[in-house]
């Protein structure tokens, strides 16, 4: 082993240790009782950590591509998982979005393997620890408002309400007897801090932004860095954002000038039931299966399994892929929400399962899986400008490729295309910009055809995780520049694609780099 993969693996088993829930997600649990140590000492420990490995990867001279990718995940994710900690946002960062620290918790237990009997007294021992869990959680955010990092009332009203979902919910923890009622007093105390601590404290919805706390102008930044892979300007974000939303109203423009009202109001665009939702995901999926082969010089061997959202994932969840897990407990899968099938656009079906499942993220991740001599912080990274712009990559791709069987479906891909556009603009204009929620909603409405309902959640997680939504849109620009420097050399799409999911997770420059050296190769 290289002296650069074993640094990585150094960085990964740090990770695994520091978030033991998702070890266990992923198939890599060290000790399935355990969960996040939240408290400062806990921090403290984990940047020691993060530094021991930064000074050993700035002394090492990598002499591989391999060895080169490699070293510039480890200090990206080392400088990204420092960041996360030095900005303090788990105090202030209080919110029913599922990707922070109470939310996922919650949702992912749930989900957790308890197919033997150490998982099965692992998963009962984390129900009793949330209740320590809450209290350190309580006390990082007296931390936090104490020094002016104030939460956003507004999300801690839903952080209440998704507590009380699922308090009134218990019986979902009960994959092993007796899990929900050994969680419950742990839940009703969070809950009553939120009420009695944060909710008095909190900021309004004209001051949600990051931009209004102490340093937030720093800590946007961060967040910038953290999804993007990238030193970006907000307000160079904000331009593109603007310059991509008109374009989209365009192409709307050729569905008519009531394109918008249709799509927010006429019932046969929505789902009936749930039943429904699910069989048109299988059907999308087929869909893309079949013509794969014609775009990918390989596909993945092992089917995209399609699966209803487990009960304790709320109605507003959107649908969402797991990879499979390491242990082979969990097939890599397409979890589709059939809860409140009234609530979801059937156009935008097909548009999310190309993005979520085939190609999207199966693909990406089915072939990093099958790396060789690849260390598992370059197949696992969780870098968001990868994924989610491959993903959405993939979308438009699926134009080309002809799965969108209907005038319908394409208005919901041009749907889906809208919002992360909007992202640009409202995700920039609440966190630099200092534009109020309504400000920001107003925006959406007046600019995408997603229904009101939709476009205030949309915000609220723009709110609850700040930078994230930018992901999106600036990796598949990433994708399309590299792709068409790829066609303009004469390259196939197909080897395009081979190449682009070939090393796993990558940040943009060293997308860039792997191209071009591709590229270079190939003239040579």
């Amino acid at each position: 082993m290289s002296d650069v993969n074993a640094l990585a693996d150094r960085l990964f088993d740090a990770i695994l240790d520091r978030y033991p829930v998702d070890a266990s997600l992923m198939g890599f649990g060290r000790d399935d009782g355990l969960l996040v140590d939240h408290s400062t000492e806990g921090e403290r420990i984990y940047l020691g950590r993060l530094r021991e490995i930064a000074a050993a990867a700035r002394s090492t001279d990598p002499e591989t591509l391999s060895d080169r990718l490699t070293l510039g995940i480890v200090l990206h994710e080392v400088r990204t998982q420092t960041d996360a900690v030095e900005s303090r946002q788990l105090e202030f960062g209080i919110s029913a979005n599922i990707r922070t620290a109470v939310p996922s918790t919650l949702a992912f237990l749930p989900r957790l393997p308890v197919d033997t009997p150490e998982r099965r007294a692992g998963y009962l021992q984390r129900m009793r620890g949330l209740g320590a869990f809450f209290d350190t959680m309580a006390e990082r955010h007296r931390q936090g408002f104490a020094d002016g990092l104030t939460p956003v009332r507004h999300l801690v009203e839903q952080a209440v309400e998704l507590l009380d979902g699922h308090l009134g919910n218990l019986g979902a923890f009960d994959v092993v007897g007796g899990g929900g009622e050994i969680a419950r007093p742990a839940l009703e105390r969070y809950r009553d801090f939120l009420l009695e601590e944060a909710l008095p404290c909190g900021r309004g919805t004209e001051r949600a932004g990051l931009c209004w706390l102490p340093n937030g102008g720093d800590v946007y930044r961060k967040a910038i860095r953290a999804h993007t892979t990238e030193d970006l300007d907000p307000g160079e974000l904000h331009a593109i954002g603007l310059g991509m939303v008109e374009d989209l109203n365009k192409e709307f423009a050729r569905y008519g000038d009531d394109v918008f009202d249709r799509i927010r109001t006429d019932p046969a665009f929505r789902h009936t039931s749930g039943a429904d939702v699910l069989d048109a995901a299988r059907r999308a999926v087929a869909k893309a299966e079949a013509v794969a082969p014609q775009w990918f010089r390989t596909t993945p061997a092992a089917a995209c399994a399609i699966r209803e959202a487990p009960p304790a994932v709320p109605a507003h969840v959107p649908p969402h892929y797991f990879p499979a897990a390491e242990d082979g407990s969990r097939p890599g899968t397409y979890f589709v929400n059939t809860k409140e099938p009234g609530s979801r656009l059937r156009i935008k079906d097909e548009a999310t399962a190309y993005h979520e499942a085939v190609p999207g993220h199966h693909f990406e991740h089915s072939k990093a899986a099958l790396l060789e001599g690849v260390p598992f912080v370059r197949r696992k990274a969780p870098i968001s400008v990868f994924g989610e712009g491959w993903a959405l990559y993939c979308e438009r791709l699926a134009d080309e490729m002809g799965l969108y069987g209907s005038d319908e479906s394409r208005l919901g891909m041009l749907t889906m295309d809208a919002m992360r556009a909007g992202r640009l603009v409202v995700d920039t204009g609440l966190h630099a910009l200092g534009w109020s929620r309504r400000h920001a909603v107003g925006y959406l409405v007046e600019n995408t055809p997603v229904g009101l309902a939709q476009i205030e959640s949309e915000v609220d997680r723009y709110l609850g995780e700040p930078g994230q939504a930018l992901a999106y849109a600036v990796g598949r620009l990433k994708f399309q520049e590299l792709r068409r420097k790829a066609e303009a050399a004469g390259e196939d799409v197909r080897d395009f694609h081979e190449v682009v999911l070939s090393q796993g997770r990558l940040t943009l420059a060293l997308l860039e780099e792997v191209v071009d050296g591709w590229l270079a190769g190939r003239r040579a």
